[in-house]
């Protein structure tokens, strides 16, 4: 019986000495507010994503004078597909497929880049 009770006395000891350096380790932010700020896209920096690294190949503006390659579909096209969300264009860009390129882009750029396009779709 003493040796139960030494055991379970040695494992709440133990327990009490490392909560401490456990809790100490993790960051303190309010995750709601970070979280709300990690959802809302910032669309002038996906315009200027756009810009840098999509131009050479898709349309960005409706009234762009050359077609960078004919048989890609320019973003107000992508844009005003049925049923295009954020989910499934941010899904398409994480793991982009031939012959698109995989510019490696982190999650910050990809939800800019989404809500860059998807702020071209025209209104019904």
């Amino acid at each position: 019986m003493v040796s139960i009770l030494r055991i379970s006395s040695a494992l709440l000891l133990a327990g009490l000495l490392l909560a401490p350096v456990a809790h100490a380790q993790e960051p303190e932010f309010d995750l709601k507010e970070n979280e709300a700020e990690s959802k809302v896209p910032d669309i002038a920096m996906g315009e200027t994503l756009a810009r840098k690294l999509c131009v050479g190949c898709h349309v960005l503006d409706a009234g762009a004078d050359r077609i960078p390659q004919p048989d890609v579909p320019s973003f107000a096209a992508i844009a005003g597909r049925p049923n295009q969300t954020m989910a499934t264009l941010t899904t398409w860009l994480m793991a982009p497929h031939a012959p698109m390129p995989d510019p490696h882009l982190s999650r910050t750029e990809i939800r800019d880049l989404a809500g860059y396009i998807l702020a071209l779709r025209k209104a019904p």
